[in-house]
Formats: C-alpha cells, structure tokens, sequence
C-alpha cells in the first residue's frame, strides 16, 4: 500500500537517526573517559563501539531509505534497481536491533610513577582511545544524522505537496 511506504521512509530514518545518535553518544563516552585509569571493577575504561547488527547491517541507512521509495521513483533504466542489495525488502521484524554497543578492552601503558594507579614498576594502565579518530566517528555520525533529518523533511514536504493536489 502506498502509504505505508510513504511512511516507511520515516521508520527507515528514524532507525538511521537512533544508530546515528548511539554512534555520537558512544564517540563522547569515549573522548570523556580517554584517561579514565579506573572504572567501578578496578580496571580501565574500556573502549566502546557502535556496532551495526542484523541481517541487513551492510546496508547504509540511505540505501535502506531509497529500498522503502523504490516503488515511488520514476527510473530511466530498470536495471538501476536490479542485482543489487536495494532490491531486498526485509519486514521489520526480521531487521533486529539495528545499533548494539561493544566493549573492546584495549590498554596503552604510561610511565608516570608518581600516578596514584601506577603499578610497580611505575606504569599507568590508560584505555587506548586515539581522541581523534573517536573526533572523526563524531564528525562522520552526525553528518549521517543530517542526511537522515532531510531525507524526513524532504519526505514531509512530498507528502504535504501530494496532499495539496
């Protein structure tokens, strides 16, 4: 039905908008803990990841959102939609969760023996998280946010034209 793929465009960004937000919030975390030496079980903070999970976790969120308005589009060349992972339509159910968030244990040690958590040989156990890298995930996953807020105004403003004829 025609418009429960108008508004499926909306549940397909609004899953990219949620695992775009946990890739933000998780890039924080850890820029905020990149020096903790010791979290609530003694050790240090562990570095964390917002990894895309379910059947269809290869797919990019806009590709997901052009496979809900596949039918919509008016396309020159049929062969534009054919052999390609657009062409699948999984129903949500089968989706899963689409953003899970994993621990990695990843330590560098420093030398600085006046540290109150260094051990004895004078090394602090810090969490290995390169606050650049974790600046660029930020940086990607937001402008992926802002791509899936257009593709809702964008879908917003069709729908409201159609609804003006």
């Amino acid at each position: 039905m025609l418009i429960n793929r108008l508004f499926g465009v909306f549940r397909t960004a609004a899953r990219g908008l949620e695992s775009q937000r946990k890739a933000i919030a998780t890039a924080t975390e850890n820029i905020a803990n990149a020096s903790t030496t010791r979290t609530a079980d003694g050790t240090p903070y562990d570095l964390k990841r917002a990894v895309q999970t379910g059947p269809d976790a290869r797919i990019n969120t806009f590709a997901a959102l052009l496979n809900d308005m596949k039918g919509e589009l008016s396309v020159s060349d049929p062969r534009h939609f054919a052999e390609s992972s657009l062409h699948r339509s999984l129903p949500e159910e089968e989706l899963g969760p689409m953003t899970e968030i994993e621990a990695e244990e990843r330590v560098r040690l420093e030398y600085e023996p006046s540290h109150p958590h260094a051990d004895e040989n004078g090394y602090v156990s810090y969490p290995d998280i390169n606050v650049v890298e974790e600046m660029a995930r930020m940086i990607s996953a937001n402008r992926i946010y802002e791509a899936n807020l257009s593709a809702v105004q964008s879908s917003k403003e069709m729908i409201k034209r159609t609804l003006e004829i």
